[in-house]
Parts: C-alpha cells; structure tokens; sequence
C-alpha cells in the first residue's frame, strides 16, 4: 500500500513539474496571451478566399501556415495557423487509349509534401552557398570563371570595324540577384537533341554537358549587373560551384549542413536514379499528368530540374511541408538560430538544444540588396522589392520582406520587421498545368497580416 501510495506522490510531482515547465517555456517564449493570436474574424476571410480560388479551380488545395518569431529570437517561432483546404489529388492518370482522366481523390492535409519549384532556389540552394561563403571557400565578388574554367565573359558587339571589344566577367553576386545576362532558361527537347550523344539521359553526361553548355554555348544578353532577368540557369550555375567545392552533390551537402541540423525530417531532394527518400504511402502532393499519362509524383515537375538534372538540380528539386519550411522561417527570422527540441523525456519536457546554423551577419547579408544593384530590387538568392514580389501582399514592411515563389504554386514571404512568415503551398499544376494563385497569394497575405493587429 506504502509503495502505491509512494508511486502516486511521484507520479503526481513530475506531472505537475512537467506542467510548470511547459508553462514557463510557453511563457517565456511569448506563446501565452493575446500578443500571439490571430483575428479569428479577419482569417475566415482568408479561409474564403483560398476556398473561393479553389472552387474557381484555379488550384485543387491549398496549406497556409503563419509564423511569427519566437520573443527570445533563438526558438522556434509560434505556429499561429496551420490548415489544410481542399485537396492534394483529384486524379491518379489519364488513360492514354479513351484519353479519360482516372478519377482518384485525396483530401488535403496540413503535412503534405510540396513540390516546392523555385522556391528551391532560396531553401536549398541559396542555404548551402550560405555555409560556403561562411567557411571561406567562396566570396560573392569571385567570378565564376574561378569554379567553372573557361566559364566565359560578357563581350560588347562593336558597332563599327576596329573598335575595341569590351570584356567582363560574371561573378557570384550576378548569379545570386538574376543580373548575369544569362537566358532564363533551355529548352529541353532541343537541349537533349544536341547533347543526347554525350550519354543516356539516366547517367551524369547531361549535367555536366549542361554545365558546359552554360560555360561556353549559353548567350550573355546583357552586361553583367545591367538587366535583372530572372533564370532559372543562374542557380543551375550556382549548383555546379557548390558541387565543384564541396565535392559532392548539392542534396548531399543541403542534408548535411542545411536539412539535418535542422531536424527536417519532411524536407529532401529526390535524386531520381537512386532509392526515393520517401515511403510509399508519404502524403505527397502530386503535380502535372505527363502526356504517356502517367501523375509525377514525389518527382519534380520542372523539366531541366528532372530530365537534365536527374531531380537534383539549384533552380528546383527541393520537396518540403509547411512545418518545415516554419522552421526554416523561425531560423531566418532569428537570424541564424534555432533551439531544436531535444530526443526523449527531456523534449517533452521543454528541453532543447541552441543551433547557431548561419551567422547573423550572413543572414543580413543574403537578405539585403546590393547598393550596386538596388534598382532591381533582388537580394541574394531572394526577392525584395522586384516586379516578381507584387503577389506577396502589399502589407508586408517595405524593403523587409524577402520572399519567393515557385512555379507549382509555392510560396513564402518573411517580414523580418514584424516577424511573421506567411507560408501558402497550393497545387496548382495539377492535374493539368493551367492554375493560378497569383492574386490569392496577395490577398491572403494582406489578409494575414491585418489580422496580426487584433
């Protein structure tokens, strides 16, 4: 009886230990009272906008998530809405002999797996430059030339017999804010027609023939720093210097000193010649039914991303949740921080671990546009002020929002003044290539951020 009524007092004393340190950590994380709570009213506006786009099938569903960052500047940032509207599938295929579509519908869920498109380009790529430039191993004035040999320059055309040739070269920084002059793209079918007898396109041939196709074949349409353009062929470029430095393949390294540390475990590149990183049954957001009829699933949707790239490539590639790109949100809006719950009894109880993954320094610096470049309004690897952040909102803090979109329908916007993220992932490629989520994207997020003042 003695040794019942022992267990009990004990049982009693850690449940209520555990609850004052659940309070505490809430407390001092300012996740209790009023300064973390969203309009109810003003968000069921939000609700009706994306549920009013959907039944516009301008997309099939949709995950919104805002969060806002943690009051110590080091934890994870407070949650304040996570939903899911409509669904991630409405057909599994197209039958290619009656050309009907094969009706197969799933609800949306809050953890489904985004085909994230060129938001890639800021999650993946854009982090892993980041911890280059912080080990010392490249600087952003380095022209490219320096990672890629023969990588050649812009040339002036004269005007005129015998006048000189100007020369420049493109560095990291054109790259990183679209001003290198290269075309935003290839087109794949031409490309594999010419480079298709260096190799199968299942082996590493066309990579590298893309990589010397950028060095020596690919224009350069206007002097470095002069015309923003946007390319995806930029961060293509960028890919190959991370690979040629670290020596290994851009997901490898984004797993290691990105993806791990942060403990995102719904986050990854699907490298299409090796095992997929993801269980049969993942919630995976299918995109586009191919014209053989066959629903891409869990592989990119980006042609030179999958075909040329093999699913691993620096414009696209990078599948990820809502949740985990909140955490990636919280990292940024602190600066380089975040305190990761640690294994076991010592994270239920609120115990973590400080991760100091960027400095604040470089975090500044990647989100700042370049003096010389200002007119174009794109920072390093993320959009600021251009013509392509108008679907962001007008209500974010001028000149302190970075933010970027994807083709598939992704997207995130950070006011690092406010500090708040808002996260909308919709599936808008699916099952066919012709939605839109422009406007919503802005809408919602004007909604959004009213609601922050209650």
């Amino acid at each position: 009886m003695r040794m019942k009524r022992f267990i009990t007092i004990i049982s009693i004393i850690i449940f209520v230990a555990y609850m004052a340190v659940s309070v505490i950590v809430l407390s001092r994380h300012g996740y209790l009272g009023e300064r973390y709570a969203l309009s109810e009213q003003r968000m069921a506006k939000a609700d009706s906008v994306i549920n009013s786009a959907i039944a516009a099938d301008d997309f099939p569903g949709a995950v919104l998530c805002v969060v806002r960052r943690a009051l110590d500047n080091e934890s994870m940032g407070r949650i304040l809405y996570l939903k899911a509207y409509g669904n991630r599938q409405v057909c599994s295929g197209r039958d290619t002999v009656s050309g009907e579509w094969i009706a197969d519908t799933i609800a949306m869920t809050t953890d489904a797996v985004f085909d994230l498109a060129s938001l890639s380009k800021c999650v993946g790529t854009t982090l892993s430059f980041m911890r280059l430039v912080e080990n010392g191993q490249v600087r952003l004035t380095d022209d490219v030339s320096r990672y890629i040999p023969g990588f050649k320059p812009w040339e002036s055309e004269p005007e005129k017999k015998g006048e000189k040739v100007e020369k420049e070269d493109i560095t990291i920084k054109h790259l990183l804010t679209h001003t290198s002059g290269i075309p935003a793209a290839i087109h794949v079918p031409s490309f594999l027609r010419r480079y298709e007898k260096y190799g199968d396109t299942a082996t590493m041939n066309l990579r590298d023939s893309l990589v010397t196709y950028l060095a020596n074949d690919a224009a350069r349409l206007s002097r470095p720093g002069e015309v923003m353009r946007y390319s995806c062929l930029n961060f293509i470029t960028l890919q190959a210097i991370i690979e040629a430095v670290s020596g290994e393949r851009l997901d490898k390294f984004a797993q290691r000193e990105v993806f791990e540390p942060m403990q995102l475990g719904n986050t990854w590149y699907n490298y299409i010649d090796a095992e997929p990183p993801y269980l049969p049954d993942a919630p995976i957001v299918p995109t586009t039914v191919q014209e053989d009829g066959r629903l891409l699933y869990g592989e990119v949707h980006d042609p030179t991303a999958r075909i040329v790239n093999r699913g691993v490539s620096g414009n696209a590639g990078v599948f990820s949740t809502a949740e985990d790109l909140a955490t990636i949100a919280s990292m940024l809006m602190n600066r380089g921080v975040i305190r990761i719950d640690k294994d076991g009894l010592q994270g239920r109880v609120g115990a973590n671990e400080r991760v100091r993954l960027f400095s604040q320094a470089a975090v500044d610096t990647f989100f700042s546009v370049p003096a010389e470049y200002a007119e174009h309004g794109r920072a390093l690897g993320w959009d600021i002020s251009s013509g392509y952040s108008a679907s962001n909102g007008d209500l974010f803090t001028p000149n302190a929002a970075p933010n970027h979109t994807g083709y598939t329908g992704t997207s995130m916007a950070i006011d690092m003044e406010r500090g708040v993220a808002v996260i909308l992932l919709t599936n808008r490629v699916h099952p066919i290539d012709d939605g839109a989520v422009g406007r919503t994207r802005a809408v919602v997020s004007n909604i959004v951020m009213s609601a922050l003042d209650k």
